[in-house]
């Protein structure tokens, strides 16, 4: 069997390509996975090399599943809807799968047309999969995504690997070894240690990647540090008692770079009266400058 998925990144990407997985896996079918630039060889390098990252990710995807995959990166000029056609027709595809997710007038009129023209024109059944950010349950939100957990403490790892167990967990007790896996592989979310692990150098990197990334600390555990690690690009800073809520402070930073946001007001917002009875209850008098600031930005 041969399943043909139309990619053009994104969430509703990522639930494609997991459909598609799924049941190629159900099937044992062989996965096509197509983005086609329909400006053919006239399109800009900007757009073909982010299309490259794009298939890029979700060979890494497949590769992950055992599933048997290729990629392709059509530039004959045809329209997304022409391509995927003919390409089923081409290559005898059985199965196309299709993202429907609508966001700004010029994406209505080309997802839309394309969903159309392939539903018409298609040699075969055709799956389209829709995202939602507002019905998207966490822990859906959270599956299959690719998640670095930097820690000198091997029960950390352990635990916090064992919450996150619908992702796909890299995890690294050391800086040289955290830095070594950056280079080499792409991540949706970096969870760092600060003490014992270079956790601030650590994060100078995951920004250059622009890599969401949560602090999780316990001896760092000071307004200095909460300070810090806002001032250096975290998305967020969690104690380690809040560990066990570790799924839901991540889905947070997920839905919040969704939104074109920092993951800082939901986080924090939760953990106020936390800081508060850690911290005093006029512990941000000590910077208050700074503290006004943050308040005014990321918690209206």
């Amino acid at each position: 069997m041969k399943i043909l998925v139309g990619y053009y990144g994104g969430e509703i990407g990522r639930v494609n390509l997991s459909l598609a997985r799924d049941y190629a896996i159900l099937k044992n079918a062989f996965v096509y996975i197509l983005t086609s630039m329909s400006g053919g060889e006239s399109e800009e390098a900007d757009d073909v090399l982010k299309s490259e990252e794009g298939l890029k990710f979700a060979s890494e995807f497949m590769k992950r599943s055992g599933v048997q995959y290729e990629t392709i990166l059509s530039v004959r000029g045809f329209s997304p809807g022409e391509d995927i056609v003919k390409y089923a027709e081409d290559k005898e595809i059985n199965h196309i799968f299709l993202g429907i997710k609508k966001k700004s007038k010029t994406e209505k009129i080309i997802l839309g047309s394309t969903v159309q023209y392939v539903l018409s024109k298609s040699p075969c059944p055709v799956t389209c999969a829709n995202f939602n950010l507002k019905n998207i349950t966490d822990e859906d939100l959270l599956k299959d995504r690719r998640i670095l957990i930097v820690d000198d403490e091997a029960d950390v790892l352990e635990s916090v690997e064992e919450i996150l167990e619908m992702c796909v967990v890299d995890t690294s007790t050391n800086f040289e070894e955290a830095k070594t896996k950056l280079e080499n592989n792409s991540y949706d979310i970096a969870i760092l240690d600060i003490m014992g692990v270079q956790g601030y150098e650590i994060l100078q990197l995951t920004r250059e990647k622009d890599i969401p990334t949560l602090m999780l600390t316990a001896h760092a555990l000071t307004p200095e540090h909460l300070k810090k690690s806002i001032q250096k690009g975290a998305d967020a800073y969690i104690p380690k008692e809040e560990m066990v809520n570790i799924d839901a402070h991540v889905a947070d930073m997920i839905k919040a770079r969704i939104k074109g946001e920092k993951g800082m007001g939901a986080w924090f917002k939760k953990l106020t009266s936390f800081f508060n009875g850690s911290f005093g209850k006029n512990w941000k008098n000590e910077d208050k400058t700074f503290w006004e600031s943050f308040d005014n930005k990321y918690r209206k």
